[in-house]
């Protein structure tokens, strides 16, 4: 494959994860469509760049290795702001700061224990009561620009490694690369990685879906018992997701507004669009409007009312 028609595919699929990519419902929609249109047109600029630059490998490989690290860093930044960057007030998220203000830090001072969504409820829903307004605002930045610039990031790196012929991707309509000895024997190490939001009854469900699979004889992959301890959250999801056949997404309300659950749903995304795999299962226990990233998929229904037991579904599907 040409440099020119891999770094156009790196680029084709940045541009669709650059649109798709959640980002919290709590920052302006203008604001989100403006960063979503720059961080398109960063990763087609990345991508060109990458291949009209030189294929000196041992160079490239170090640019591609740097711009590798620093997407990691913002991916990570990303995940840290979805944590610590919103509350709720009022059924709806809030964008929230990280320092308070002087009479903040009096209120937290005489109310200890209370949580960010407590603060929040207690000012009246606004937020610069509580935490400054320049906190406020790298809050918004971060949330809104950490997980989008990864994008052309790791598209830029991609690119390099392509151009350079350190890695090679395949298109549609293009032969497939003929593996290397061994690596078409490589086995997942769980049939299954359920995905699910913290706090019943979602917990409840992961819990009971766990038990009922496992009794059955498969593998699967829970984050509080299989993820390792002196890992990042985020490198064990991509370790868990890698190594496992499919991910069970546990859909309720409460799982399409979670940041981590997102976080694993575009990780699936990203590795099947490489591996050209389709891991990405949803499991709806409520029905609730979908996100981009879970639309048009069928999935299985565990709601009191489906039709077939789902339990027997999934072993069928996991089986097979």
């Amino acid at each position: 494959m040409s440099r020119a028609r891999s770094s156009a595919g790196v680029a084709a699929a940045g541009v669709l994860v650059a649109a798709l990519l959640p980002i919290a419902g709590a920052l302006d929609a203008r604001e989100i469509m403006q960063a979503r249109v720059l961080a398109a047109s960063l990763t087609v600029i990345a991508c060109s760049a990458a291949a009209l630059a030189r294929p000196r490998r041992a160079g490239t490989a170090a640019i591609a290795a740097l711009t590798g690290a620093v997407g990691i860093a913002l991916l990570l930044t990303s995940a840290d702001a979805n944590t610590r960057c919103l509350a709720s007030f009022d059924g709806r998220g809030v964008v929230i700061g990280r320092e308070y203000t002087a009479a903040g830090v009096d209120y937290v001072r005489n109310h200890p224990g209370l949580s960010a969504s407590d603060l929040l409820l207690d000012a009246g829903g606004a937020p610069d009561r509580i935490w400054t307004a320049a906190s406020i605002a790298r809050c918004r930045f971060w949330l809104t620009w950490a997980g989008l610039l990864t994008v052309p990031l790791f598209a830029a790196c991609l690119a390099l490694l392509t151009a350079s012929g350190t890695a090679r991707l395949v298109l549609p309509g293009a032969p497939a690369p003929a593996p290397r000895p061994g690596e078409g024997d490589i086995q997942p190490a769980y049939d299954a990685f359920l995905s699910y939001r913290h706090g019943d009854p979602d917990r409840r469900y992961a819990a009971d879906l766990l038990e009922a699979l496992e009794s059955r004889g498969l593998r699967v992959a829970i984050d509080a018992r299989d993820f390792r301890g002196n890992e990042h959250v985020v490198s064990e999801m991509e370790r868990c997701i890698r190594q496992s056949r499919l991910v069970l997404c546990v859909v309720t309300a409460r799982y399409v507004g979670s940041g981590y659950c997102s976080e694993e749903a575009i990780i699936s995304k990203t590795l099947d669009l490489t591996e050209r795999r389709k891991r990405l299962v949803p499991l709806f226990y409520e029905r609730v409007p979908l996100p981009v990233w879970l639309d048009g998929l069928v999935g299985v229904d565990c709601t009191a009312s489906a039709s077939v037991d789902p339990i027997e579904s999934l072993v069928g599907l996991l089986k097979t």
